[in-house]
Formats: structure tokens, sequence, C-alpha cells
């Protein structure tokens, strides 16, 4: 232990690492430790990280250290990680005994017993979603090493030897959709973003499954739910490239088909550095807001709104935002009516990610106050007037009594306020 100095206790005792009575309270030399925070402090009022051999004060180095859930020990917070464990729960441990499977930081030693990840046939993991079951080989292999025949319903390991021209691949059965979040650095934080794009009529322009998936990233499969159309699932964009603009904008005449029957527009959306649960915390504010456009569906079983509580306790997949571990799954939005509705979705999500954490107080101003991002986008075209601007934030302010966060009331005289912005905004652009 560091030698103890007269100076070095004082400024202990001032940093409150020591009580004044330190002495009274210390039987032996021993029990007077240094901490890795460079005070002295009494050892009973100490967490003792044994892999390091060094001390944290319980109540003034709590950014210091981390407790390891996995294996009942302190350690060092820079660490400590999330990890998932065979039960599928994520918990806290030593970064060293875990390993990345595509993004998912598992245990080690677990690797076998958790469902989420899967060993396929050269005895690499990887994210169970990413693999598929050769029959002929009896084997797993990652989805990129394998081919869908449409013949059999069976994965192979060459491609199958037809023309795909106006052909689906099965549900589920195509290649994983490409990943183009790191395609240009957007700076210190990185967002993906996709969507489903349904439509219960079938094109009535030819097209190639194959090239489409080549050219664009995008999956073009069956989906029971349209029996007579198709579900095209987008990339997962880097949210504010501008080539996410350019792709999509290949996507448009899928877009404006026009059977919708039974289709949904589920959007996924990921932060870089943040679990699900973290980023679903950080929207919380815009939910009200996303709930009230969508109204109609917050009571539908595909997409039933919960609050933020209820979503992360149920975590069931019909429900209006599905946790999916890497990102989140806004299942509440419905289907894609035409292009327009790609633009406006993806400019929503870019207000999002640069509004992260704002209260739904903010949000409200945002979505009232003439010049404002979020104000031009709703006004533009689809809540272009008065009528329609007042039902929506109505309906806001409904939707945040039902499912928003525990804040407080607006006054009488902030709704009187926000009904004049509204009324003088279209006052304006009438004249």
């Amino acid at each position: 232990m560091k030698k103890l100095t007269l100076q070095k206790i004082r400024k202990s005792i001032l940093e409150n690492y020591l009580p004044n009575d330190w002495h009274k309270l210390r039987k032996d030399e021993n029990e007077i430790v240094f901490t890795l925070s460079g005070f002295f402090a009494l050892e009973i009022d100490c967490f003792y990280n044994e892999d390091r051999d060094e001390f944290y004060h319980s109540d003034h180095d709590i950014d210091l250290f981390a407790y390891d859930e996995y294996r009942d020990k302190y350690i060092r917070q820079d660490d400590s990680v999330f990890a998932y464990s065979s039960t599928h729960n994520q918990v806290i441990t030593h970064v060293d005994i875990t390993e990345d499977i595509e993004g998912l930081v598992c245990i080690s030693e677990e690797l076998e017993n958790i469902s989420t990840v899967q060993q396929v046939h050269n005895g690499e993991y990887y994210r169970a979603e990413n693999t598929r079951y050769v029959e002929s080989e009896g084997e797993y292999y990652h989805f990129e090493d394998v081919y869908f025949w449409d013949s059999d319903d069976e994965y192979h390991l060459e491609p199958e030897p037809v023309e795909d021209k106006n052909t689906l691949w099965g549900y589920s059965c195509g290649p994983q959709e490409k990943y183009f979040v790191n395609e240009d650095d957007t700076g210190s934080q990185k967002f993906g973003w996709g969507i489903e794009i349904e439509k219960s009529e079938f094109p009535s322009f030819d097209f190639n499954k194959t090239e489409l998936y080549d050219r664009t990233g995008a999956v073009i499969e069956r989906d029971g739910s349209v029996s007579n159309g198709f579900e095209l699932k987008t990339p997962v964009y880097n949210l504010f490239s501008p080539k996410t603009d350019e792709k999509l904008a290949e996507l448009e005449k899928f877009c404006n088909i026009q059977g919708t029957q039974n289709a949904g527009g589920h959007i996924g959306f990921s932060m870089e550095g943040k679990t699900d649960i973290e980023l679903l915390n950080l929207c919380r504010g815009f939910l009200p807001l996303i709930y009230a456009m969508y109204r109609k569906r917050v009571s539908n079983s595909y997409c039933q709104a919960k609050k933020i509580p209820s979503l992360l306790r149920d975590r069931e997949k019909m429900q209006s935002i599905r946790l999916r571990d890497s990102y989140i799954e806004f299942r509440i939005f419905s289907a894609v009516k035409s292009f327009y509705t790609i633009q406006f979705r993806l400019q929503l999500f870019r207000i999002i990610a640069n509004n992260l954490g704002a209260s739904f107080s903010k949000v409200l101003n945002m979505a009232t106050t003439s010049g404002t991002e979020l104000n031009t986008l709703l006004t533009l075209k689809v809540y272009n007037s008065e009528d329609k601007m007042s039902v929506l934030i109505n309906n806001t302010l409904e939707m945040q009594k039902a499912f928003g966060t525990y804040s407080k009331p607006l006054s009488e005289k902030s709704l009187l306020k926000i009904q004049e912005r509204i009324k003088k905004q279209f006052r304006d652009k009438g004249k």
C-alpha cells in the first residue's frame, strides 16, 4: 500500500474518503487502503477488485467500478460490458470473457447455449437469424454462403439453375438484407434505418429479384399477410447518408403500387453504441406524436400501443414497438402508400436522431413552431391545414395521457399558445 502521509490523510478527509475519526475506527494498518482514485479510505467502505488488486470507495468512486453479475465480483467500469448469457438475459461482466458475435456481445463459455447465436459448419458462431440450415449437408451455414431454392424450399451451397424473373423469394428464405450503415462517415454516431414495404398487389412491371438485391440490397419475398402481393425489405441504411436517398429512389415504383390491404410499414431503427432499451428511452418524447399519426392502429392486435414499462416487460412481437436486441422495430407505422410515404418517414427519423432525449414538451413545441424541421415536415403535405394540424396535436395530447411519460399535464395557458401558433401559421400561409 502507498505510504501514509499526513498531507494525504488530510486530503482524503477533505474529500470525504476518510471520516474525521478514522483513527478511532481503524484497528490496524491493514484496514486503511489506497483507492484507485488516489485517496486513502477505510477498507470497510470500499469494494475490492481482485483481478487488478485495487480498491474503489463505495460512495465516491461509483464511476470507476461495476459489479460483475456473471462472476459475482467487482471490476473496473472500463472493463465492463453488457453481455448475453444462456438465459438470454443481458448481464454486466468483464469484456475479456466475452465475444462479439456480429454485434451481439455474448459470454464466451456459454455460446453453445445462447439461443440468439448459432455455430456453423466451420465452428464459427454467428447471429442465429443470419444462419441457414443446409439439409443436404446436415449443418448450418452463414446466409451469405447459401442459396434458397424455390423448387424444394431448401437451402443449398450452389445457386438454383432457374430464371427468377418476376418471382419472389419464399418468406424469410431469401438473402439477408444488405447492411449499408458504414457506407459513409456520418460523424461520432451512426444510425441504422430500414423499412418493410408490403403491397397486396403484384407488380405489373418486370423485375428480377436477384438483380434487385444486387443493385439495391433489398429483398422481395412472399408474405402470408399479403398473399397476392409481396413484401420488400429494404437494406439497413445509413440514416444520414445521401446514398440512402439514391437507393430508395430505385425502389420508387414498388412503393407506388396501389394495393395496401392487410399491409404494414414496419421500420427498424438502431444507433451505434446503444442497446434497444437505451435507444427506446431516448425516443420516448416522440412516441405520443408517432402514436397520434397512426391513432387507428394503437389498438390493433398486430401493433398494440403500450407505455414504455409495458413494452420492456412484455417484449411481445405483436406490440407497437418491438425490442430486437441490436435495434428497435416500430410496428405502429401503417402501409407505405406511395414513395412520398418513404421520404416522409426517412426525414422523420432523421429529426428524431438529431433530437434524441427530447422531452415530450420540446417535441410538441417543435411540431407546432413554424420554421422548425419537424413542423415543416408535418405541414408540407400531410397535415397541411389548420384542421388537420389541430386534430394531430389534440390526438398527440391524448396519446401522451394514455401512453406517454409521467410528465405534468400542460396548463390551459400552454395549450392556448399552441392553438394560437397553429392558427397563426396557416393564417400567414394564406396571405
